[in-house]
């Protein structure tokens, strides 16, 4: 009976340490439901990572990109708000000798987007609805 008992506990905290670090974790699908609620058309795209600052690895996580408004705008989900902000401290690291493009960065718990509209002023609209997707991933 010892043994049955120490197999289920055992298989709990098995089954426990592989969920998600934070349970109220936002999911790409989250994200891309949230821009769909705003009426934001997103465009699933690629960065060349060999050619590109904007796309690299940060802190583990490679981005998804898509096309926003011709713009591009990179997805990056983590397992935490803490790993997300270990996300954005790498990329300060990473480029803080360069010249970077115009781009503005989002943060919502566990997710990062960096939305980059290269020399041209930000579209206010754009920047509003990203804003309030941002907003409405805050409140689920």
């Amino acid at each position: 009976m010892k043994k049955l008992a120490f197999i289920f506990i055992s298989l709990f905290f098995l089954l426990t340490a592989c969920q998600a670090n934070d349970p109220s974790a936002s999911t790409l699908e989250d994200v891309l439901s949230s821009f769909e609620e705003q009426q934001l058309s997103l465009i699933k795209s690629k960065v060349n990572k060999d050619d590109n600052i904007f796309g690299m690895k940060l802190n583990g996580v490679r981005p998804s990109a898509y096309e926003l408004d011709g713009k591009m705008l990179l997805v990056y989900i983590y397992d935490s708000n803490k790993e997300r902000e270990e996300g954005l401290e790498d990329w300060r690291e990473k480029t803080a000798s360069m010249d970077t493009v115009s781009y503005k960065v989002y943060e919502v718990k566990n997710v990062l987007l960096f939305y980059v509209y290269e020399e041209e002023k930000l579209n206010s609209e754009i920047d509003s609805k990203i804003q309030n997707v941002v907003n409405g991933l805050s409140e689920s």
